[in-house]
C-alpha cells in the first residue's frame, strides 16, 4: 500500500491508518504506509553518494516503525551544475505520481524547489544558502508556502569571515564559489561583499570552474587570503591541486565546507564535523513531522549551526600563521607539532623520580652521608692511635760542652708512639651515641622524601585537574557558541531583541577569558611539577591520565572499596590505619632514634662518676746524628787515654711501654651539670615524641576522613553534574521554542558549568587525599611490592575479622 503525502491532516492520516486496520484480517499485522522519496543531486561530486546515503540513512531510522520509506534508485535526479539541468530534474521529480515526497540535496536545487510557490506535493530544500538574498519566503521563521519547507542557517559566511579575521590579518580576499551556483543565483554574493565593506577588507568574487590552476591564475598578486564556499563541481585532484597552490603562495584559507577540508589541508573553518550529521537529523525530523500531519510551510527553517573553529597546524606552520591566544581558547587543533622534548610520565615515575632527583633530597642525602663519617670517628677512637715525629735541636757551644757528653750542640732525633684505648666510658658511648643519630639522621631523610613524593604526585594530579578545567571550559564555550545561535535564530524570526545576542556575546568573550586563565593554569602546574623533579621549569611534558582502577593505587583493590563503603568498616578501617601508620612514621621511628641515643649519654654521664678512662702507650726514640760541642761520649780531661774509664753512657735507641689509668676526682661540678642536662634533654625527646605521635594520629585520622568523604562525593558530584546537564538540555530546547528567556538559559549553563568542574574536581580531590593519608601512615601503595600490598590486605582483613566484619 503506498499513500500520496500531500498536505494531510492528522485526523486524515488517522482515519486512513484506522480504515487499513479495518480493513485487513484480524491476523494480520498492521501493513505501515509506503513513502516514497525522490533525491535532487546539483552535480557529479565524489561526495554526492556519501552524503545522501547520510540523509537516507538518517531518515529511515527515524521513520522505521512508523512508516516504510523507500528511496527508489529511479528516483534519484544527478544534474549538470546548471540552473537549466537542476531546474529540470526537481521539475521532474514534482511531476512524477511515484514520488511522495521530494528532497533537494544541494544549493542550486534547494534555491529552484524553494522558489517555486506551487509545489504539487511536500518538499525539503536541505541547502538554503542565504534565504533573504535568495528572496525565499520567511514568515515569522517559517516559509509559509504549501508543502515548502527548507533548512537555512542566518549569516553564516559573514560570521566565518569574523572569525577568520580573528585568525589572521588580511586586506584583500578571495572568495571561490562553484561557477554554476554563482550563474543560478547571481545576486547570492551580496551579502558577502556587505560583510567584508563592513570589515575593511577588499574582496574579489572568483567563479570556479575546472581546471584548478586556471582559478591560481586568477587570483590577483594582492591577494592575502582565500575563503573558500564548497567547490562541489571540482573533482578531488583538482581541488587537492587548488589547495596545495595556495599553501605553496603562503595564503592563509578558510573553509565553508568544514572540518574535512581542514584536515586535507585548509587552514580553518568554523563548521564542525557534526555540520551533516545534525543537518540530516533536521531534515528527517521535517519530514516526521509532514507525514504525521504538520503542514511543511508552518515548520520553522531556521538552523542552528554548532559553532567550533578547527585549525590545522601544519598547514598554519607552512604559511608562517600562528593563531592569537584569543582564537586558540575554544579551537580544535589538527596536526599540532609535539613539543620537543616532551617527558612522558606516569603517577607511580614521578614519585620514583622525584625521590632520585628532588634537589632537597639530594640535600638530605649529603648530609645524611656526612653524619655517616660521625660514626666513623666515633669507632676511630678505638683504633691503635701511632704518631712519628723528629726533632732537630741546636745549642750554643759552651752549654753542649758542659753537658758531659749527654746533650751535642747540634742533635737530629726521630721516634714513634702507639696509643691503644683499652677501656673510656665516653668513648664507648659516643659509639652509641652516634650510630642513634645516624639512624635519627636516616629517617629524617625518609621522611623528606615522602614529603617529596607527596609534593610530586600532588603536583602531578594538578597539572591532570587543571587539563581538565581546559576542557571543560572549553565544552562550556561550545555550548555558549550554541546558544548564541540559538539567540541568532529568535532575533531573525522576531521573537528576541538584539539584547540577547549581545549577551551571548559577551558570554563568549567571558568563557573565552575562563579558558585562557585555566591555560595558564596548566602551564604553572607543569612549572611546579618540573620543580619538584629538578628539570628545566618550563620543559614540556606529557602525562599519563590516572584510572581509579590503576594497580599502583589502593582503590584499584575491592577490599579498600569495601573498608570505606560504611560507617562501621570506615571506622574500623580508620582504626587500622591509625595502628599501622603509628608502627611505620619515620617521625617517630627518627625520635626513638634520638631517644635511644641520649638514654646512652644519659647513663655515660653517671658512669664517668666511677668508671676510669684506661689507655697503653708505647714510645721509641732514636739519635740519629748529632755534632759539635759535647758530641760522642764523656772523657775526664788531661787524663791519657785508657788510664781511666769513661763514664757510663745510653745508647742512642730509648724506648718505653706504660699503662695509663686516669679517673677525674673533681671538675668543678660540671659532671653533675652534664648529666642534670641529659636528664632535661631525655625528658624532652620523651615528651616531643608523644607529641608527634599525636600529631602523626591526627594527621592520619583527618586524612582518612577526608578520603571517607571525597570518595563517595565522586558519584554523588557525577549525579548531580548528569541532573545539571539534562536541565540545561530542557532549558535549552525550550530557549529554542522562545518558552524560557536567556536568564533561565544562562542560569542552567552557569549550573551545568559549575557541576562538571565540581564531577571533575572531585575525582583529583580524592586522589590527592588519598595520596595525603598514604604519607600520614608512612608509605605509598605504589612503591609496594606485591608480596607486601598483600600482607597488607591480609593484616587488614585479620584486623576487620577480630572486629567481627568481614571484607569478602
Amino acid at each position: 500500500m503506498r499513500i500520496a503525502v500531500r498536505a494531510l491532516s492528522p485526523l486524515c492520516v488517522g482515519l486512513l491508518c484506522a480504515v487499513t486496520i479495518v480493513a485487513l484480517p484480524r491476523q494480520a499485522p498492521a501493513q505501515q504506509p509506503v513513502v516514497r522519496i525522490g533525491v535532487v543531486l546539483d552535480g557529479p561530486w565524489e561526495e554526492s553518494d556519501r552524503i545522501r546515503s547520510l540523509f537516507e540513512s538518517e531518515i529511515g531510522d527515524l521513520l522505521r516503525g512508523e512508516f516504510d520509506v523507500q528511496f527508489p534508485t529511479g528516483k534519484r535526479r544527478q544534474a549538470d551544475w546548471t540552473l537549466v539541468g537542476v531546474r529540470s530534474a526537481v521539475n521532474q521529480l514534482l511531476d512524477d505520481p511515484e514520488v511522495d515526497v521530494l528532497i533537494a540535496l544541494g544549493p542550486i536545487s534547494s534555491h529552484v524547489a524553494a522558489g517555486r510557490t506551487d509545489l504539487p506535493k511536500p518538499t525539503v530544500a536541505a541547502f538554503v544558502v542565504d534565504a533573504q538574498i535568495q528572496g525565499l519566503p520567511a514568515d515569522s521563521g517559517v516559509s509559509g508556502v504549501p508543502n515548502l519547507s527548507y533548512v537555512a542557517i542566518p549569516d553564516i559566511v559573514s560570521r566565518d569571515l569574523v572569525a577568520f579575521r580573528e585568525l589572521t590579518a588580511f586586506r584583500r580576499m578571495a572568495f571561490l564559489i562553484n561557477g554554476g551556483l554563482l550563474d543560478a543565483i547571481p545576486g547570492l554574493t551580496a551579502g558577502v561583499r556587505q560583510a567584508a565593506q563592513a570589515m575593511g577588507v577588499q574582496l574579489d568574487i572568483v567563479s570556479v570552474q575546472p581546471p584548478a590552476t586556471a582559478v591560481l591564475e586568477a587570483l590577483s598578486s594582492d591577494v592575502d587570503a582565500v575563503y573558500l564556499t564548497p567547490l562541489t563541481n571540482l573533482s578531488q585532484p583538482e581541488w587537492d591541486g587548488l589547495v596545495a597552490g595556495l599553501i605553496e603562495r603562503r595564503l592563509p584559507t578558510f573553509s565553508y565546507f568544514g572540518v574535512s577540508e581542514v584536515e586535507r589541508g585548509v587552514l580553518a573553518s568554523l563548521n564542525p564535523q557534526s555540520f551533516f550529521p545534525r543537518l540530516a537529523r533536521r531534515v528527517a525530523l521535517n519530514i516526521q513531522r509532514i507525514l504525521l500531519g504538520d503542514a511543511p510551510g508552518a515548520i520553522p527553517v531556521a538552523f542552528t549551526r554548532e559553532e567550533r573553529l578547527t585549525v590545522n597546524m601544519a598547514t598554519a606552520r607552512q604559511i608562517g600563521v600562528y593563531p592569537r591566544w584569543r582564537v586558540l581558547t575554544d579551537a580544535v587543533l589538527l596536526n599540532v607539532e609535539p613539543a620537543i622534548g616532551a617527558r612522558q610520565l606516569t603517577l607511580t615515575g614521578v614519585a620514583r623520580e622525584a625521590v632520585v632527583r628532588n634537589l632537597d633530597v639530594s640535600a638530605e642525602a649529603r648530609f645524611v652521608q656526612a653524619g655517616s663519617k660521625e660514626v666513623t670517628l666515633a669507632r676511630s677512637q678505638w683504633l691503635p692511635q701511632i704518631e712519628i715525629s723528629g726533632q732537630s735541636t741546636i745549642i750554643d757551644e759552651d752549654r753542649a760542652a758542659a753537658s758531659l757528653g749527654n746533650q751535642a750542640q747540634r742533635s737530629f732525633t726521630a721516634g714513634g708512639t702507639v696509643t691503644q684505648l683499652i677501656f673510656s666510658e665516653p668513648a664507648a658511648a659516643n659509639m652509641r651515641i652516634q650510630r642513634g643519630l645516624q639512624d635519627a639522621r636516616e629517617h629524617g631523610k625518609t621522611s623528606l622524601e615522602l614529603d617529596v613524593v607527596l609534593e610530586a604526585v600532588t603536583a602531578y594530579l594538578n597539572v591532570l585537574r587543571a587539563q581538565t578545567a581546559v576542557g571543560v571550559r572549553q565544552e562550556n564555550l561550545r555550548v555558549t557558541r550554541s546558544n548564541l545561535e540559538l539567540a541568532r535564530i529568535r532575533r531573525s524570526i522576531g521573537t528576541a531583541g538584539p539584547g540577547e545576542v549581545f549577551r551571548w556575546e559577551s558570554a563568549i568573550a567571558t568563557g573565552r577569558q575562563a579558558v585562557i586563565a585555566a591555560q595558564q593554569d596548566v602551564l604553572i602546574a607543569e612549572i611546579a611539577l618540573n620543580r619538584v623533579l629538578n628539570q628545566p621549569l618550563e620543559e614540556p611534558v606529557i602525562l599519563e591520565d590516572v584510572s581509579l582502577e590503576d594497580p599502583p593505587l589502593l582503590t584499584s583493590d575491592q577490599r579498600f572499596v569495601l573498608a570505606v563503603e560504611n560507617p562501621q568498616r570506615f571506622e574500623l578501617f580508620r582504626q587500622f590505619m591509625a595502628i599501622e601508620g603509628l608502627s611505620a612514621s619515620p617521625e617517630l621511628r627518627q625520635l626513638d632514634a634520638a631517644i635511644g641515643a641520649q638514654r646512652r649519654l644519659l647513663r655515660s654521664t653517671t658512669n664517668t662518676f666511677w668508671s676510669p678512662t684506661i689507655a697503653l702507650q708505647a714510645s721509641l726514640t732514636n739519635l740519629m746524628a748529632e755534632g759539635g760541642a759535647g758530641a760522642g761520649d764523656f772523657q775526664i780531661p788531661d787524663v791519657p787515654s785508657g788510664s781511666f774509664p769513661a763514664f757510663p753512657q745510653s745508647n742512642d735507641l730509648s724506648w718505653s711501654l706504660g699503662v695509663r689509668i686516669a679517673l677525674p676526682v673533681f671538675e668543678g661540678g660540671s659532671r653533675f651539670a652534664e648529666r642534670a642536662q641529659a636528664s632535661d634533654d631525655l625528658s624532652r625527646l620523651q615528651i616531643e615524641r608523644d607529641a608527634v605521635a599525636e600529631r602523626v594520629q591526627q594527621r592520619i585520622l583527618t586524612t582518612l576522613q577526608r578520603v571517607g568523604s571525597s570518595y563517595p562525593s565522586i558519584d554523588l558530584f557525577a549525579d548531580a553534574a548528569g541532573a545539571a546537564q539534562r536541565n540545561l538540555d530542557v532549558v535549552t530546547d525550550a530557549y529554542s521554542r522562545g518558552v524560557t528567556t536567556v536568564i533561565d538559559l544562562l542560569d542552567a549553563q552557569n549550573a551545568a558549568l559549575v557541576a562538571a568542574l565540581r564531577t571533575a574536581n572531585a575525582v583529583y580531590d580524592f586522589l590527592i587525599d588519598m595520596m595525603e593519608m598514604e604519607r600520614a601512615i608512612g608509605r605509598f601503595n605504589f612503591f609496594m611490592t606485591d608480596e607486601a600490598r598483600e600482607s597488607f590486605y591480609q593484616r587488614l582483613e585479620q584486623f576487620f575479622a577480630n572486629g567481627g566484619v568481614s571484607l569478602r
